[in-house]
């Protein structure tokens, strides 16, 4: 697979692609191909890119909290407040206002993550799905190899096979034969002191139901 990773993202602009290191499945492809170094090195950034993901969320969340808070106590000393002179009520709204600005500016940085993290989440994503690609596909690759390999080897092996029984049928009948002729030559009286290492059952042809193969 090329590593010109761009000419990819024309063709996968309106696919939605998981994000991988939260797909059990991309985890499962790994028990048939090896993570490399670099993939490993970008599912370690993808992840902590979520985790930031996280915190940032969940910060922004508990800060608009904060500053709802903060305002309506605001509101609440203003009431109480109510024009009169009263400096733990002013000290009280100014370190809320203090607050409140604080808030707001962290608030802004939070919303700048916010924007910039799923363009860099989906951008590592995406690159860890070309390296995905990349090794399956070199793995697929070296399996239709052995596949081949092994088809041709069987192919071989039962023309080998097949050959190999009949050259045994051959001997087996040769053997047979040649026990027969010299029985008929020699006579039983001269064969039968050979019998002992001669079996002339053992040599004779099978039929075809027995195995013989023509």
């Amino acid at each position: 697979m090329s590593r010109t990773d761009d000419i990819y993202k024309p063709a996968l602009s309106k696919t939605k692609l998981p994000i991988l290191t939260l797909d059990n499945n991309w985890h499962k492809l790994f028990t048939q191909a090896k993570e490399t170094p670099e993939i490993k090195k970008l599912e370690k950034k993808l992840n902590e890119l979520l985790k930031e993901q996280g915190k940032v969320n969940e910060e922004y969340k508990k800060l608009k909290f904060v500053k709802r808070k903060l305002m309506d106590e605001i509101i609440q000393l203003a009431d109480r407040y109510g024009g009169q002179h009263d400096k733990a009520i002013e000290k009280a709204m100014a370190n809320h206002k203090a607050m409140v600005e604080e808030c707001s500016e962290r608030l802004k940085a939070l919303e700048e993550e916010h924007r910039d993290l799923p363009k860099r989440i989906e951008e590592t994503n995406y690159q860890l799905m070309l390296r995905t690609m990349e090794i399956c596909y070199k793995h697929l690759e070296e399996n239709r190899r052995e596949i081949e390999y092994y088809d041709k080897w069987i192919q071989d092996i039962r023309v080998q096979l097949r050959e190999n029984i009949i050259r045994k049928q051959e001997r087996e009948t040769s053997t047979y034969e040649l026990y027969s002729y010299m029985h008929n030559i020699f006579g039983r009286d001269v064969i039968d002191i050979f019998d002992m290492h001669y079996n002339p059952e053992s040599y004779r042809p099978k039929k075809k139901e027995e195995g013989y193969i023509e």
